[in-house]
């Protein structure tokens, strides 16, 4: 849990929403204890989770921060004449089958087939204004990060900690380390946000986002419609993030404004007043991308402005205090003295570095 030196301090959008929400501070041995304000399931990673829950006697702990939802393995086509939903197989069809009979027997709100709700899992979530800017949201889905087009710290996660979530509405997880992707100047006409995103991932890689929450700020991104944003955060996990992303503004209130699940009147008022907190107050070093690693700049330096109609990408890294960086990397200096060859010395990273800059990831450090 953050201090009150730490939370006076610049932080970025996923430190604040991160430090809101910490239940217990990770440790060099144990992982930290995360509070998850909403748990969304789908048909596919939630039976087994379930079966765990019978088999010790446990209930759900949240059932009114549960949501569920079929899309993985439902039919696209309309009923047949006798009322039963085509189904491609039994398999597809004992799934189905099997989620309606867990929500009805742990309580749980579920949105299924010939429910006007029923949709895609990371979709349904955000039409009901069920996701909101500050929340912490999870499904056992990889593409889970869509939700952080809202200023939600939203990731997927696997069958047994839906299983943990279900029992606890807690997680245990490493901090991730923060990454800024800043995209300046504007979009041409019919460039759209899965080009941009695209464009991201070839740029740093697809590993270039590991082990970091990527936020995406710049006029390109504030310019995107809501659905634009979702797609950027959606793909973040496409170039090796854990999430992704953006800062909540105007756009993301008149969008969630008058949705089932959203504050009404005066309570929406206050809600809208508090979401504009969750900014990011850090700076940021810009970095770029070299043959093999990550190299820090010393600054971020002043650029000219693109032309009108272009756009430009930038990866910015959370800037660390000046000692934990210089203990991390030291740390990874040594671990690079007992390397038998120069090629291993240029990949090597060592679990101290990374425990040190925050992140349970080998960290790639400027040597």
């Amino acid at each position: 849990m953050a201090t009150a030196d730490e939370k006076r301090a610049p932080r970025t959008l996923f430190e604040k929403v991160w430090d809101a929400h910490v239940v217990r501070s990770e440790t060099a041995e144990t992982p930290a204890v995360l509070y998850i304000d909403l748990h969304l399931m789908h048909e596919v990673t939630s039976p087994q989770a379930f079966s765990t829950l019978r088999e010790r006697g446990l209930k759900v702990r949240r059932p009114d921060r549960t949501l569920a939802t079929t899309d993985h393995s439902t039919p696209t086509l309309p009923r047949l004449p006798d009322g039963r939903w085509p189904f491609f197989d039994k398999q597809n069809e004992a799934q189905v089958a099997q989620i309606e009979k867990n929500a009805k027997d742990f309580g749980i709100e579920l949105h299924g087939l010939g429910d006007p709700q029923q949709g895609v899992v990371h979709v349904f979530g955000p039409e009901m204004g069920a996701t909101q800017p500050g929340m912490t949201v999870v499904c056992g889905d990889s593409h889970t990060a869509t939700h952080g087009a809202f200023g939600a710290l939203a990731f997927g996660i696997g069958t047994s900690e839906v299983g943990h979530v279900l029992a606890t509405q807690c997680l245990l997880q490493r901090k991730p380390r923060s990454l800024a992707i800043r995209v300046d100047g504007a979009l041409q006409p019919g460039v759209t946000a899965k080009d941009l995103i695209l464009a991201i991932i070839a740029k740093i890689g697809v590993g270039g986002g590991t082990g970091h929450v990527m936020e995406f700020v710049g006029p390109a991104v504030r310019a995107l419609t809501m659905e634009g944003r979702m797609t950027l955060c959606n793909m973040a996990i496409e170039g090796g993030a854990r999430a992704g992303m953006v800062a909540p503004d105007d756009a993301t209130f008149q969008w969630l404004a008058g949705k089932p699940r959203t504050p009404k009147g005066a309570a929406w008022d206050q809600a809208v007043a508090r979401w504009r907190q969750p900014a990011t107050t850090a700076r940021w070093r810009s970095t770029s991308r070299g043959s093999s690693r990550w190299s820090p700049s010393a600054r971020t330096r002043r650029r000219a402005s693109p032309s009108p109609g272009t756009s430009r990408i930038r990866a910015r890294r959370r800037i660390l205090p000046r000692a934990r960086r210089w203990r991390a990397r030291s740390a990874t200096w040594r671990s690079r003295r007992g390397s038998r060859s120069s090629a291993r010395r240029s990949t090597s990273c060592s679990w101290a570095a990374a425990r040190t800059a925050g992140s349970r990831t080998c960290a790639r450090l400027r040597r």
